[in-house]
């Protein structure tokens, strides 16, 4: 798997991170990995990944953008803060992102990675 993006989360509890890589996994084709952290203080790391060669990766991009939004706007993730972090390493909070913006995040994360 390549990693198209991680996921950094910080929450009083996992058990809405684990609700949101749920809903990630429920997409075909995305590969998704949570990590624990051994600290308390550290976030939970959760890694997305597609294939290159993924015909379907517009769809994905827009389903995982589409999910990222709707989590952060439920009641469950009213204390959770997510910084999406790059390949590159560009790092972006997107709780006040729309929809729209987490996907070109994302899309222009994919398209730049190199194969």
């Amino acid at each position: 798997m390549e990693t198209t993006v991680t996921l950094e989360c910080i929450a009083d509890s996992q058990l809405p991170l684990r609700t949101l890589e749920h809903e990630l996994k429920a997409i075909h084709g995305l590969k998704v990995f949570f990590v624990e952290p051994r600290d308390q203080t550290a976030p939970v790391l959760i890694s997305l990944g597609m294939n290159r060669k993924d015909e379907q990766a517009d769809v994905h991009i827009r389903r995982i953008a589409h999910t990222l939004y709707e989590f952060l706007h439920s009641d469950e993730a009213q204390q959770i803060q997510i910084t999406l972090v790059t390949i590159e390493g560009e790092s972006i909070n997107i709780v006040a992102l729309e929809s729209e913006a987490i996907r070109q995040i994302i899309a222009t994360a994919y398209a730049d990675q190199s194969w």
